[in-house]
């Protein structure tokens, strides 16, 4: 799933990744098969392999700093899903410093919510504007790290604007649960809260 996870974030213009069932070969897997042709790869199991397939036999660019900052990323999501959330915040900030080409987006939302559950509000609030602000439609999850850094700092007027303002750019993120839930909250504070 990893290895998946990481050819459909690459976000190659020319690339379409589909997940399918059992290929045969699991002892040697993970597998794939390469369209048009259906010629069956075996063994691609790193980052490191899936650029090689792209790079010779599909003739695609894949960015050297692309290819690093997405490793980095990955690695700081192992490292947060173990609870070391320093390491995460480190890696995360490795990455962003290759300067990706596309991505960038995933590891400033990353950063921000490892940031965010260490107890760095600040930090937490920056990484997701710039998130937010560089997320292409369909990518939620910044504006979910804005919504939440702004209400634990306390602030949730400003956690109510940039909810609207998100379902503005993405509509798409309105039919989602994370929107509803976060709506619902956040009427509650805003209409409790005194007007300033």
């Amino acid at each position: 799933m990893q290895v998946l996870k990481f050819a459909r974030d690459l976000a190659l213009e020319d690339l379409h990744i589909e997940e399918v069932g059992c290929l045969g070969g699991c002892g040697s897997g993970p597998n794939m098969i390469l369209m048009p042709g259906e010629v069956p790869l075996r063994h691609i199991s790193t980052p490191a392999k899936v650029t090689d397939v792209l790079r010779r036999l599909c003739a695609l660019k894949v960015p050297e700093s692309l290819l690093k900052a997405t490793e980095k990323r990955l690695a700081g999501n192992a490292e947060a899903r173990g609870g070391d959330l320093q390491r995460a915040v480190v890696l995360y900030t490795e990455g962003i410093e290759q300067n990706p080409p596309s991505g960038a987006h995933m590891l400033y939302s990353n950063r921000a919510g490892a940031r965010l559950a260490s107890g760095d509000k600040i930090g937490a609030i920056n990484d997701a504007n710039t998130a937010a602000a560089l997320s292409p439609e369909g990518f939620h999850t910044a504006y979910i790290r804005q919504v939440e850094a702004y209400a634990a700092l306390g602030k949730h007027r400003e956690a109510d604007t940039a909810l609207q303002a998100a379902a503005r750019r993405d509509p798409s993120f309105r039919e989602t649960k994370e929107y509803k839930s976060l709506n619902t909250q956040l009427s509650a504070y805003v209409q409790k809260a005194p007007r300033r």
